[in-house]
C-alpha cells in the first residue's frame, strides 16, 4: 500500500513535519510531492495529483492537509481516473465557497464522493488559518465522514498527528 501525502497552498515546506511523523509513526514512505505552488488553480494541482496517483500505484491512501485535502476532494467528486483509493484523511480542509473563501474552488452543488470512500476529517478548534466552522460545513455535506475535531494544534496539527496516524492506520487493514 502507498500513501501520497498533499500539501497546502505554500506549505511544501511548513508540511514536511506532518508527512514525516507519519512516516514514523506508521513505519512506512509517505510519499510528498512538491505541488505548483506558482499555479493554484485546480487543473495543475488536479495534474500533479494524478502524476502521483499513476506513479504509485492502485493501492493508495492519500492524506491531505488544507488546500491540498480540498483539491482531494474536489478531485474525487469528478475526473477520478482508474482505482478509488483506499481512503482520504484530510486535515483542516477548507470550505469554498464560505465567508470571504474564493468560490473557484467550491465543491459543486450536488456534490458526493464516490460510495463506500473512507473519509476522515481532523481539524483543531484552535486553527488561525482555516476557521474550525469550515469542519460543520463539510460534516453537514459530507454525513458519512468521521470527525475528529482536536481542541489544539492549530493549523499545523501540533501534538496531534497520532490521532491522524490512527486514522490512517485504519485505512491499511
Amino acid at each position: 500500500m502507498d500513501f501520497l501525502f498533499i500539501h497546502g497552498a505554500g506549505g511544501w515546506l511548513d508540511d514536511q513535519p506532518l508527512a514525516e511523523e507519519l512516516r514514523t509513526r506508521l513505519g512506512v514512505p509517505v510519499a510528498m510531492a512538491r505541488y505548483p505552488e506558482e499555479d493554484m488553480s485546480a487543473a495543475a494541482w488536479f495534474a500533479e495529483l494524478d502524476r502521483q496517483r499513476d506513479a504509485l500505484g492502485p493501492d493508495l491512501a492519500i492524506i491531505g492537509h488544507s488546500f491540498g485535502a480540498s483539491m482531494a476532494l474536489l478531485r474525487l467528486g469528478g475526473g477520478w481516473h482508474g482505482p478509488l483509493p483506499r481512503g482520504l484523511v484530510l486535515l483542516a480542509t477548507p470550505f469554498w465557497g464560505s465567508e470571504g473563501w474564493q468560490a473557484e474552488y467550491a465543491l459543486p452543488a450536488g456534490y458526493e464522493l464516490p460510495a463506500g470512500l473512507p473519509l476522515y476529517l481532523h481539524h483543531c478548534r484552535d486553527d488561525d488559518t482555516v476557521p474550525v466552522d469550515h469542519l460543520d460545513r463539510l460534516a453537514a455535506l459530507l454525513p458519512g465522514a468521521v470527525v475528529r475535531r482536536h481542541e489544539t494544534g492549530g493549523h499545523q496539527f501540533a501534538g496531534q498527528m497520532a490521532a491522524v496516524a490512527d486514522d490512517v492506520g485504519l485505512l491499511i487493514s
